[in-house]
Order: structure tokens, then C-alpha cells, then sequence
């Protein structure tokens, strides 16, 4: 987590809080918290790596151009040896990226939630998260001579992804009502990804390399396959801990989603988790409380 993200939970979650603290909640019985209440959602997004592996280059299946073969399109290899030098005439993909990853993301939303008294609610929640992940690839080749070891160089190759999150679900407190509670929520989730960009950088020349390209009929033409926005359903469960006021609700919870991403249809995807701590503040609209 950098410490940008870090600045930035801290700054709204204080925030939040300050927000909030106008005045504590009344308590009452079950019936003292009823009506639609709306919030903001600002968590930490820590998804499975699986899908990742879409960016980073392998030989995938028939209609894709891999990193190897974008390596060895001729007027790719002329541009990429101007930049490494003569000595690198001979150059080969000695390795593909490992241990493929995304980064760890901030992730930003909506609540909407309709609480039927203090202890259930059903509520929906709309996420939205910018993915990143990135890997390393070498390049070899010869020496300054036949007797000298070879040259290895290292680069990234980066992908990036819209990714949105959709669920709807219950959410039943545990235990009396109180300025302090915990809660339980669960529920079926959709997610939708739309892939951004798949690219690596030698030198300061940067190269495009989505999964759906292909050679044109052009000599030195590549052309850029859509890649179609895809979804998939899964569900998540979460708990947390709620601090109530006077018309606001603080919640503070750990979500784990098991979603099942396939960015491309030869992945054999899994369902797999994905955490995400997260804070919420929601205000209560209309209803009892007020």
C-alpha cells in the first residue's frame, strides 16, 4: 500500500468521522432505525492475480499475437535494436514475465441501503477500481565477443483494466442495538472488467501489445482487436463493525468476493477470493431516527 493511498484513507476517513460526529444516535428498540439511508464507500481493493495473467504476454491460443512473436515482427525488431544497439542484432525473448501480479488498488463507490429496523437492511453498492499490473520480461543477447557471457536486459510489461463492482445484499446486526455494533452482509456480486491497455516500454519507444492483435496487411501494420468488456457473478460475504450517530452510520468492514474472471476465453478461471477493507459513511434520508 503507498503512501499516497495511505494519505488519502486517512484524509476521508477523518473526515468521515468529523462528519458524523455532530451529535450521537438516539437508542432505542428494534423500530428506531428504519428508512433509506445513502452513503460513499472508500476501500482498498487486494484481488486474486489469476485474470492477470492476460497481460502478461505468454502464447495464449490461436489469433494472438504473444510477446515473442511482437518481438520478432521485423520492423519492431529494427526499432527495438536502434535502442539497445548493434550488439543487439541477435536478440531473442530469453524469458517471459513470472509471478505475474496486479497492484493493490484504491477502490470508490456508492451505498444505497433500505434499513427495515436496527437489526436487517438490505443494500446495494456500486465500486469502481482502476487495476494495475505489471511484470518482468528479459532480453539476451550476444557479448562484445564469442568468448564474454551474453547480455541479459530486463523490462516491464504493464496492463491496465476498468474494473466495476455491483452487489446487492442483507445485512443483519448481531447483538442489541447500540452506539457500537457489529454486523454481518452478504449477497450475489457482478463485476465487469474493460481492459485499458496492455504495453511494455524499451527505451523511450512504447509498444502496444493487446491480446487481440494481429498482423495487417500492411508490412509493418498491427491492428488492435476490441477487447469486449466482461462480467462475471460471484458473491461476497463481510463483516464489520458499525459506529452509529444521530443520522449518520460509520461502517468499517473486511469484504471477501469470490469472483470467477476470464478476460479471454481459453482462461480456465476459477473462482477465486478477493479482499477489500473498506469504510462507510451513510446517512439515514428518511424514516425513523431522524
Amino acid at each position: 500500500m503507498s503512501k499516497k493511498h495511505i494519505l488519502i484513507l486517512l484524509c476521508l476517513w477523518h473526515a468521515m468521522v468529523v462528519s458524523a460526529q455532530d451529535e450521537e444516535r438516539p437508542i432505542g428498540g428494534p423500530s428506531e432505525k428504519k428508512g433509506f439511508m445513502f452513503g460513499l464507500n472508500i476501500g482498498y481493493l487486494m484481488p486474486n492475480d489469476e485474470p492477470a495473467t492476460f497481460y502478461d504476454g505468454k502464447p495464449k491460443e490461436q489469433g494472438f499475437l504473444d510477446l515473442n512473436a511482437f518481438l520478432g515482427q521485423w520492423f519492431i525488431r529494427d526499432q527495438v535494436i536502434n535502442t539497445l544497439g548493434d550488439r543487439a542484432a541477435n536478440y531473442r525473448l530469453s524469458e517471459y514475465p513470472q509471478d505475474y501480479r496486479y497492484n493493490n488498488a484504491l477502490a470508490i463507490g456508492g451505498h444505497v441501503r433500505y434499513q427495515f429496523n436496527w437489526t436487517h437492511a438490505v443494500v446495494a453498492d456500486m465500486n469502481f477500481a482502476r487495476l494495475r499490473s505489471a511484470g518482468i520480461f528479459v532480453i539476451e543477447y550476444p557479448g562484445t565477443t564469442g568468448l564474454t557471457q551474453p547480455v541479459f536486459e530486463s523490462f516491464e510489461i504493464t496492463g491496465e483494466e476498468d474494473r466495476m463492482n455491483l452487489s446487492l445484499g442483507y445485512q443483519v446486526a448481531l447483538g442489541a442495538p447500540s452506539e457500537f455494533g457489529v454486523h454481518l452482509e452478504f449477497g450475489p456480486l457482478l463485476t465487469s472488467v474493460n481492459v485499458r491497455n496492455n504495453q511494455f516500454r524499451i527505451g523511450d519507444q512504447t509498444y502496444s501489445i493487446l491480446r487481440a492483435q494481429t498482423v495487417g496487411q500492411a508490412p509493418d501494420q498491427l491492428i488492435n482487436g476490441q477487447i469486449p468488456t466482461v462480467s462475471s457473478v460471484g458473491g461476497y460475504g463481510q463483516l464489520g463493525t458499525n459506529l452509529e450517530f444521530h443520522k449518520f452510520t460509520l461502517d468499517m468492514a473486511l469484504r471477501v468476493s469470490l469472483e470467477k474472471i476470464a478476460l479471454y476465453a481459453g482462461q480456465e478461471a476459477k473462482f477465486r477470493p478477493n479482499y477489500q477493507p473498506f469504510l462507510r459513511l451513510i446517512y439515514q434520508l428518511s424514516g425513523s431516527g431522524s
